[in-house]
């Protein structure tokens, strides 16, 4: 996928990619179709024939340095390929019991709430609404209309409603205006949620042309992990569907009698 979107920026052919890195061209074709998975000691000089940077280029290494059933990495790291799962997988699930998902904040959200979970300096949180509001734009602009299934904890809104009553009223209005949207749901799970269950999300392939395997990506403290193992990502898909049906549908969530009685 990166290496497609790259030579395509860049104007250039799969030959000339080839010829540069001293390939031939049936080899560099096996990599662009995911047949083959080019050395790690190879990708630094593929990415810059690209017109790939430094920082997507060393995340590259890591995909095809990739050897166990997990790919672990730094959040940023992972985050790129979020990214372009949201820009090209046919369907996909995000699941998060404390903070409203990145691409349905707005952006006094990110400012505020977001800022208050997780304190930084202004670049940090600068640099991280235009990486958010990138994907917004990359998700509303597709015209293939994938699958979006998100789930937010009830929880995530009560504290909302603690920080700003008038930004609750924004957030929620944008979040019913984003479910009206073709191929996107968005449902409500109240009650408490295992720690180990609060967030994660699933990603499938359903006729996205350039996606890779199905996915499940989630986060701790320190690192993150991307789980290509059908197994592993069978157990979540369980809990998927379990929490999924106790959820409550945006479009008939009433929030004010279980709001005042919890506050």
């Amino acid at each position: 996928m990166m290496l497609i979107k790259g030579r395509r920026a860049r104007g250039r052919t799969q030959r000339e990619v080839a010829d540069e890195v001293l390939l031939s061209v049936d080899s560099y074709r096996a990599y662009e179709a995911g047949r083959t998975t080019p050395p790690a000691k190879h990708v630094k000089a593929l990415a810059a024939a690209c017109g790939i940077g430094a920082e997507i280029a060393a995340y590259m290494v890591q995909v095809a340095s990739k050897k166990e059933e997990a790919l672990e990495a730094d959040q940023r790291f992972n985050a790129l390929f979020i990214a372009l799962a949201e820009e090209h997988y046919g369907s996909f699930f995000k699941f998060d019991a404390l903070m409203i998902p990145g691409i349905l904040q707005l952006q006094e959200y990110h400012y505020i709430v977001a800022r208050l979970a997780e304190p930084a300096s202004d670049q940090w949180v600068d640099n991280g609404w235009d990486f958010k509001e990138g994907r917004q734009r990359v998700i509303e602009s597709r015209i293939d209309r994938p699958e979006i299934h998100f789930l937010i904890g009830e929880t995530a809104l009560l504290q909302l409603w603690q920080v700003s009553e008038e930004l609750y009223q924004d957030q929620m209005t944008h979040l019913r205006r984003c479910a009206r949207r073709p191929g996107v749901k968005i449902r409500i799970l109240p009650g408490p949620v295992l720690a180990q269950r609060s967030s994660f999300e699933i990603y499938s392939k359903d006729g996205g042309r350039l996606a890779g395997p199905m996915f499940v990506y989630t986060e701790g403290l320190d690192s993150s992990w991307l789980i290509d193992d059908p197994t592993r990502i069978a157990s979540y898909d369980v809990v998927r569907k379990m929490l999924w049906k106790k959820a409550i549908r945006i479009e008939v969530y009433h929030d004010d009698d279980r709001r005042f009685r919890l506050a």
